[in-house]
């Protein structure tokens, strides 16, 4: 297991967004978090990220080989540990390039001071996070955009930038927050190929929220439904999609 949320409780003022949620997700699988709008997968990942404290609960990460407390610590240093993820709202900065808003994922392995700077000693760090950078806009195939501003591209080219700029982070887990929403059939299926290459070839655990069951039940290993801020279902693709409160969610009670 690499990554374990337990019990957790979220409120926002009286409303409950999530209640008593506990995820296990083991290491080198794709987990996925299905569920209607307002089900709370977005306040899970925020509350993993460290961006929400729980009100109850616990979240564990792997690190030397046991499981650590990480709940509530800061997200500048739950990405260092190995955590990083995309927004359901991407959130790119229209006036730099591409690949300076993929370079601004390696920030928290910048360590050039103020004096450092002064004598241009920061340049070779600087060239090693490029580096990194590079290696990923050639895998996801933005070359094309390397200098384009992010408010002049497209939205399946916003969406590759964003996972470049979580990948350059070099997360053990990332967290895909509905990567897919919006795009083409061509656009998912590119999507996909890259989220499975990830998983396969750079051996990265992913959690990924979607809306689209079919997209979920071609790549998750397991999967957790949400509804109301509850846990519902646990299982295979097929078991959760095929369980009745999940169909009752998704379709409505007739």
């Amino acid at each position: 297991m690499i990554l374990k949320c337990e019990n957790i409780d979220l409120s926002f003022g009286g409303v409950k967004a999530l209640s008593d949620v506990s995820i296990e997700v083991k290491k080198g699988e794709i987990f996925g978090i299905i569920g209607p709008n307002g089900s709370g997968k977005t306040s899970l990942f925020n509350v993993i990220t460290g961006i929400y404290k729980p009100d109850r609960g616990k979240v564990f990460f792997e690190r030397d080989g046991k499981l650590v407390d990480i709940t509530g610590l800061p997200p500048h240093k739950i990405a260092r540990l190995g955590i990083s993820r995309t927004f359901q709202n991407i959130r790119l900065f229209g006036y730099l390039t591409v690949l300076d808003n993929i370079l601004i994922g390696r920030n928290i392995y910048f360590r050039a001071g103020i004096f450092s700077v002064i004598a241009g000693l920061h340049r070779k760090e600087y060239e090693k996070n490029r580096e990194v950078a590079e290696e990923m806009i050639d895998f996801l195939d933005l070359k094309p955009y390397r200098y384009s501003l992010g408010r002049d591209i497209p939205l399946g080219v916003r969406k590759k930038v964003e996972l470049a700029r979580a990948l350059v982070q070099m997360p053990k887990v990332l967290l895909l927050d509905e990567p897919t929403s919006g795009l083409t059939y061509e656009e998912k299926s590119e999507f996909l190929y890259y989220v499975k290459e990830i998983n396969e070839k750079f051996g990265i655990t992913l959690v990924v929220i979607e809306h689209d069951v079919k997209v979920i039940s071609s790549i998750a290993n397991r999967v957790v439904a949400l509804d109301f801020g509850i846990k519902v279902a646990e299982g295979s693709s097929q078991e959760v999609l095929n369980h009745p409160r999940v169909i009752e969610s998704y379709l409505g009670s007739f």
